[in-house]
């Protein structure tokens, strides 16, 4: 038997009923259950940091981001794009991806999904930074811009505490009350 004192849920997608189902199972095992804030999961910058995010998956969060990055670099501004993490693979292998091309998107054999949203970025000249190491990926992003844009890829918290935050609803969808 394993003594399990503590779960900590860090999965995002869920509704408030499932969450609180597992909350309820863990509990009734004896454990503690937590959910991490963003005290205690966001990084900070030494760059202003623009962050968009959203309530649910699928309320447009990368084309605004999009939006914001052309913004960006039409008043002359250098920002690196730092993606929510897909890690599919070898993840000693995708600690810290910078990808600048489509040699580099080849090279490190990105996914269907993956290159989706990078692409656009690297189409309009940009240098996205994605892994799973995000204290390296934050040096590495500071190190070639000067502003840095948190592409959420999901409906959690950004890894980088943000200046400015964008927060996506889409007031149409079922379920988003």
């Amino acid at each position: 038997a394993h003594e399990i004192g503590r779960v900590l849920l860090a999965y995002s997608d869920l509704s408030h009923r499932a969450v609180m189902t597992l909350a309820a199972r863990t509990l009734a095992c004896g454990a503690d259950f937590m959910l991490a804030g963003p005290g205690q999961t966001m990084l900070r910058a030494n760059r202003p940091v623009i962050a968009v995010s959203a309530i649910r998956t699928g309320c447009g969060k990368s084309q605004t981001a999009r939006f914001i990055f052309n913004e960006l670099r039409a008043r002359g501004l250098n920002p690196a794009v730092l993606r929510h993490p897909m890690p599919y693979g070898d993840l000693a292998r995708q600690k810290l991806q910078r990808f600048a091309n489509l040699d580099d998107l080849a090279a490190a054999d990105c996914t269907h999904e993956e290159r989706e949203e990078y692409e656009p970025y690297i189409a309009a000249g940009g240098v996205v930074f994605a892994g799973v190491d995000y204290a390296a990926i934050l040096e590495a992003a500071e190190r070639e811009a000067d502003i840095l844009l948190w592409d959420g890829g999901n409906n959690d918290f950004p890894f980088l505490v943000p200046d400015f935050h964008v927060v996506l609803a889409d007031a149409l969808r079922p379920g988003q009350a």
